[in-house]
């Protein structure tokens, strides 16, 4: 029985259709004009207006930070968006591969992984939606709230556009107002679903890792089946057929490593880059005056940031490690009665297996725990630096 592992992943297919991301295969004439006029909306004007807002900012830090803030996090969105553009050809073929043979389990155990493996996946999904949806509308709807419960002036919720004059502004603020509202729901529903997508081809990942090693503790585990006179069939060349599907197999979870790195390389690099950045101004925005619940605000803002990019390197080391062990799985099974072909087999599976699989951020750091220290070292460092330049 075929596990569809990418089933897991259907909230997150009909959510890129609708943010204009996914046609699928094929893509109909009315999709391809209603994916244009979305994202040319959405995204290209809204991340074009927020950058030329910069220009005509006050000169006065506290607020040229606070619009810095979510101009790093549309900076990311944007990448985003143009991953699933531009690659959607190679995102079809890590598809593909997910439902390969190859990759099909062949044993209980193995179902078993990737059951587990598609649950979390559709809970972590949940996990995220729920968390990133609820802060948004607190933040989003907030300044609107009390604006008809108090009479106070209503805040744009992102950026203020001081590129209009005051009197426009004023005069179109429910507009702008919705316009930004909604823009900054779809860029974090762009974040949710990208994000777990990525995450998701991780866990599959590993899962496969954690195939392998059950099937390399068992590879010498004697299936036999008896003729009509009662002799069994070789159990060496049966171990030699074993080992080598497992080489087939560990050299198929390295090429689609390679093929998620392709996709999501440059999306790693600009996330992990803005993220840093939101990082270091959060803290330096700690060190102005403003109002508890906006301190409260960065305090959540900033902790979200910091697990946006540890959650990946949590995963990457994994991947990692989980390679890395397999060297040892083999030498769990009964291989010192083996023929010299399957020790010499076994010795070039160790041999492949002394290279762990990564996956890293525009070739420049692979996703891992150190790189993660080494990240939020950084952030720290360009604080410090700025708040000397500031002293």
């Amino acid at each position: 029985m075929e596990l569809h592992q990418i089933d897991c992943f259907k909230i997150q297919m009909k959510f890129f259709r609708f943010l204009a991301i996914w046609p699928g295969h094929h893509a109909s004439r009315s999709y391809s004009y209603y994916s244009k006029i979305f994202i040319f909306t959405f995204v290209f004007v809204y991340v074009f207006l927020f950058s030329i807002n910069f220009y005509f900012l006050p000169r006065q830090l506290d607020i040229f930070i606070d619009d810095m803030l979510f101009y790093f996090t549309d900076c990311s969105v944007l990448s985003k968006v143009l991953t699933f553009l531009l690659m959607r050809k190679k995102i079809i073929a890590i598809m593909d591969v997910l439902e390969s043979e190859i990759f099909q389990p062949d044993d209980a155990e193995g179902r078993v992984i990737i059951k587990k493996a598609k649950k979390f996946n559709k809970i972590c999904w949940k996990v995220f939606a729920s968390i990133s949806v609820s802060s948004n509308f607190t933040h989003a709807l907030s300044s609107l709230m009390l604006h008809f419960k108090e009479g106070t002036k209503l805040l744009l919720p992102v950026c203020s556009y001081s590129f209009l004059s005051e009197s426009l502004r004023n005069m179109l603020v429910y507009p702008l107002y919705f316009y930004q509202t909604v823009g900054i729901f779809f860029h974090m529903l762009y974040n949710v679903n990208v994000d777990t997508f990525f995450l998701g081809l991780l866990v599959f990942i590993i899962a496969q890792l954690e195939i392998l090693d059950v099937k390399l503790r068992k590879v010498t585990d004697k299936t036999k089946l008896d003729d009509a006179d009662g002799a069994s069939t070789d159990k060496n060349k049966e171990s030699v057929m074993k080992i080598n599907k497992c080489i087939l197999h560990f050299d198929e979870v390295g090429k689609f490593c390679k093929l998620v790195e392709e996709v999501f390389s440059l999306t790693i690099f600009v996330q992990f880059s803005m993220a840093s950045c939101i990082i270091c101004v959060c803290l330096m925005r700690f060190t102005m005056p403003a109002p508890l619940n906006y301190f409260l605000f960065l305090g959540i803002y900033m902790t979200a940031m910091i697990l946006h990019i540890f959650i990946p390197c949590y995963y990457g080391t994994r991947i990692s490690d989980r390679s890395s062990l397999l060297a040892f799985s083999i030498y769990n099974c009964d291989w010192t009665s083996r023929s010299r072909q399957f020790k010499s087999n076994l010795r070039l599976f160790v041999e492949r297996a002394k290279k762990p699989l990564s996956i890293s951020g525009g070739k420049m750091f692979c996703l891992s725990l150190p790189a993660f220290t080494s990240i939020m070292n950084s952030a720290y460092s360009f604080f410090t630096l700025l708040q000397q330049m500031k002293d």
